[in-house]
Order: C-alpha cells, then structure tokens, then sequence
C-alpha cells in the first residue's frame, strides 16, 4: 500500500512537472460519528497534501496519527476497525472537475473533487463537495462529507454496532503553499 502511494505520487509529480505546485504536510481531517449511545470524534493534523496549477491533487492521511478522547477509542480504531498496521495510510487522487484560473481572485468557490478515495485498502470512486479559496499566494481548502465504513470493508462487530454511525462525518481543512 506504501509503496503504491509513493509511486503513483512520484508519477503523479513527473507528470505535473512543468506546473506550479501548492503542497501542505499540516492539513487536518476530523471524523465524526453520532449515536443515541454514543458520540465519537477524532483529528489528525498530519495531513499531506498537493494541488497543482492544473487542478490535480493528492491527499494522504496517516491512520495512526487520530487522536481520539480515549485511549481506548483510538486503540479499537487501529487494531479492530481500520487495521492501521496492514493499511496505514488513506488517500484521495484525483483532479477537481471545475477547475479555472479564474477560481483565484480571493474568494471562496464551490468546486467538485473527483477521484479515487482509498481507505483500508478498498479503493472507491468519489465525488466530494469542496470549497477553494486563493490568498496571498496559497490555497485554502475545505471539505465536508460522509464516508460509510461499510463502504471500504470495515467491519463493525455486533457488539459495539449501535455505537458507531453506520456513516461518519468528516471535514478537511488545509492551506497549501507554493512548492
């Protein structure tokens, strides 16, 4: 899994090599997941990501690095449910289907991310609502969507089922800088 993410990221680079980069290694991503029973929410600030001048962009998100308000929480997350071991990283590839030159006079836009979404190893076509915004010469990104764990063979034993949402919430946030 690793190493498909460092090829397809050095051919994602090769590929784009003629364009202006924007690059960020402290993008955060939050999920959250409401029960009756129970709500659970965890952040990770240690986000990768790249966008290009011509739309492209990668995204990379270490499984380990959520932090959960148990210990215990976040134990089950990366043993029992997200194998954190075996699949250590969630990515986004893909290319933002509305993009223009024009999305770069310092106001927030409505733009669609359209890729592929890998998490635990399942690789799933998406399409994801973000916000883009240009300011002094970086770029802003926000995101809100929903991800069912079912979705990417994350199974959720019985016991704990009515615990956890069958969709969660996650929003991303991030600001990309000039490579």
């Amino acid at each position: 899994m690793k190493h498909i993410f460092i090829l397809s990221l050095f051919l994602f680079l090769v590929s784009t090599a003629f364009s202006q980069k924007y690059m960020t290694r402290e993008g955060s991503v939050r999920f959250y997941s409401s029960t009756p029973i129970e709500d659970i929410e965890a952040v990770n600030g240690q986000v990768t990501g790249l966008i290009t001048d011509e739309g492209e962009f990668a995204f990379r998100v270490p499984i380990l690095a959520f932090r959960f308000e148990k210990a215990l929480m976040e134990e089950h997350f990366n043993e029992n449910y997200l194998e954190s071991t075996m699949y250590p990283n969630g990515s986004f590839e893909g290319r933002i289907a509305d993009w223009n030159q024009g999305l770069k006079d310092g106001m927030w836009h409505d733009v669609t991310a359209t890729g592929t979404l890998n998490i635990h190893g399942v690789e799933q076509p998406r399409t994801i609502p973000s916000k883009l915004k240009w300011s002094d010469d970086a770029w802003a990104i926000e995101s809100n969507f929903q991800i069912a764990p079912a979705d990417h063979n994350i199974s959720i034993p019985k016991l704990v089922r009515n615990k956890i949402a069958e969709t969660l919430d996650v929003s991303i946030q991030a600001i990309l800088n000039p490579r």
